[in-house]
């Protein structure tokens, strides 16, 4: 998928065009309307409010009054009663949310007689409870002033999609198609995206009752998706849950002309989020959807002086990731496509070296002093991804290439499968040879490394997608075997573990460490003992550990993440 598909589409062209008002009364008229189209007419009070008896006299709202009717209100509490009578102490028929419509047909001193057209029912609810929608209060510019407090707090996400949806039906094409309505717009996003990660960061209880924030997460969703608001549901580790908001504000923010740099930079970073990509999907589908992540994001004008520095960085640091995907996802589909036994390093290299090399340009362009907090896992991610990758930006090296008195191969097997095998220079045709290990992944024959006395070789392999390992060729007492060395001892995330340099005498070597998997995060450099594999020392700094002081390869030095 090479074009942006989604924002090509002729409503979203209409956007651009400044014709936005029809798509978007069509999308968001979900927003009010989906609720209530049929607040535009005028019902009958409910049977149910008239049997209650005595009561003071309901004051009905109407054009007779010499003021226009009151139609339509938005509730601003959460678990608000909906009772059948003017009283607290009368039954209730449902509960209500932050942020749901109702019709007003009447007010006593401190309620409102109203009808839920989603629930079906009437009754009276408190005034305190009820924004009117009438008057200065539902202008645009008012509804837009309430949506930007409301927006700063957590937890009201459902009554500013009220507001939102509120102010696309009140405004016009001109205010739509302009910088208010993408305001509107990308406030709609922001608070949809964050009910999302609400929903998915909940914690039930451990003997199954429903907490409160479990309950009122739920309830907002619902209101949500009255609103004409979708979300997706995606499996995780452990059968948890991720629910992600599908985007449809965010994209037609990046399609309008009216957006600042800050808001299109928002909606791409929304849009393109790592975590709201389908496990499941076929490695074509990925290669498909990475590919319409990398259109999103250079929809951003990183050129523009208005673009903050922070936000850039944040653009910058997801193109990273997502050249990094590309090149293991081009490279692997390169290699599955040759024969067994045929030299395919170079085509696999080929495939994928611009995506990477596209991966370490963008994360050259990040200003680290210009990191935020909240950055610093993403910019640790995205170091990972191209450290992972970076030897496919190079030229590749040979699929046989002589390494001191030893000759190394490097073919195809299986389909997705790589054979390594190492024999001395100079053996007898037909003679085994000393070492022979396939493994799924890629293995980078250009990373190919032997120590001064020949009795170790070191090699990158990437076998899944973020996820690098290096593997140790040793000659021992048995004859010579093969050992990754993974960036952790867990189940794969995101890391990589890389031959950082020889220490002489051909008993150590150094090795560079970084990984997020299982919830942890660690980076270490450590020198190890080549005979058993284990770590004599480490640090989480390079200068503190003299080894690597005086014994650190250069080229390693020179074009590693690790030492950002």
């Amino acid at each position: 998928m090479n074009t942006l598909t989604t924002l090509n589409t002729p409503a979203a062209d209409a956007v651009g065009k400044g014709n936005a008002m029809g798509r978007m009364k069509l999308v968001m008229a979900a927003a009010i309307a989906a609720v209530a189209v049929q607040l535009l007419c005028v019902h009958a009070a409910d049977a149910a409010t008239d049997e209650v008896a005595p009561k003071p006299p309901i004051k009905r709202t109407g054009a007779a009054d010499g003021v226009a009717p009151v139609r339509t209100a938005l509730v601003v509490q959460d678990n608000v009663a909906l009772r059948a009578a003017a009283k607290d102490g009368s039954p209730a028929q449902a509960q209500l949310w932050r942020g749901e419509a109702l019709e007003i047909r009447g007010e006593r001193p401190d309620h409102f007689q109203v009808y839920d057209y989603r629930r079906e029912r009437g009754g009276f609810v408190r005034k305190a409870a009820l924004l009117p929608l009438a008057g200065p209060a539902a202008q645009p510019e008012a509804l837009l002033a309430a949506l930007r407090v409301v927006r700063q707090q957590p937890g009201a996400e459902s009554l500013g999609l009220g507001l939102a949806a509120a102010y696309v039906q009140a405004a016009s094409a001109e205010e739509i198609n302009g910088a208010d309505g993408a305001e509107a717009l990308d406030a709609m996003g922001t608070l949809a995206e964050r009910l999302a990660d609400r929903a998915s960061r909940v914690q039930p209880k451990a003997d199954g009752s429903t907490t409160a924030a479990e309950t009122q997460v739920a309830a907002q969703l619902d209101v949500a998706a009255r609103y004409g608001l979708r979300f997706r549901s995606l499996e995780r580790e452990a059968g948890a849950m991720q629910l992600c908001y599908d985007g449809e504000a965010f994209r037609r923010v990046l399609a309008m002309p009216a957006s600042t740099p800050e808001q299109k930079a928002r909606a791409a970073l929304a849009l393109t989020r790592v975590d709201c990509l389908d496990p499941a999907a076929t490695p074509p589908k990925r290669e498909q959807m990475d590919q319409w992540r990398a259109d999103v994001l250079d929809k951003v004008d990183l050129r523009d002086p208005a673009l903050a520095t922070h936000w850039r960085n944040r653009v910058l640091m997801r193109q990273s990731g997502v050249w990094s995907g590309l090149s293991f996802i081009r490279a692997r589909r390169a290699g599955a496509g040759a024969g067994e036994g045929v030299p395919v390093a170079s085509l696999q290299v080929d495939a994928s070296s611009a995506a990477s090399r596209r991966a370490l340009e963008a994360f050259a362009r990040i200003v680290p002093a210009e990191l935020s907090d909240d950055d610093q896992r993403d910019y640790n991610d995205a170091a990972m991804r191209g450290n992972a990758m970076r030897w496919a930006a190079l030229p590749a090296g040979p699929s046989t290439q002589t390494l001191g008195g030893f000759t190394l191969t490097v073919l195809p097997g299986q389909p997705g499968e790589s054979c390594l095998t190492l024999a001395m220079n100079g053996a007898k045709e037909g003679s085994p040879p000393l070492l022979r290990h396939c493994a799924w992944g890629l293995v980078m024959t250009a990373s190919a490394r032997i120590n001064r006395e020949g009795n170790a070789i070191a090699i990158a392999s990437v076998p899944a997608d973020g996820w690098r390992e290096l593997w140790l060729l040793r000659r021992t007492a048995q004859g010579w075997r093969m050992t990754a060395l993974p960036p952790v001892a867990a189940q794969p995330g995101l890391g990589y573990a890389e031959f950082a340099g020889w220490v002489p005498g051909g008993k150590e070597l150094l090795v560079a460490r970084e990984s997020r998997a299982e919830g942890r995060y660690k980076r270490s450099y450590e020198q190890v003992d080549l005979d058993t594999l284990e770590t004599k020392r480490q640090a989480g700094d390079a200068a503190m550990l003299g080894a690597f002081q005086r014994w650190q390869a250069a080229d390693w030095k020179g074009a590693t993440l690790s030492l950002r």
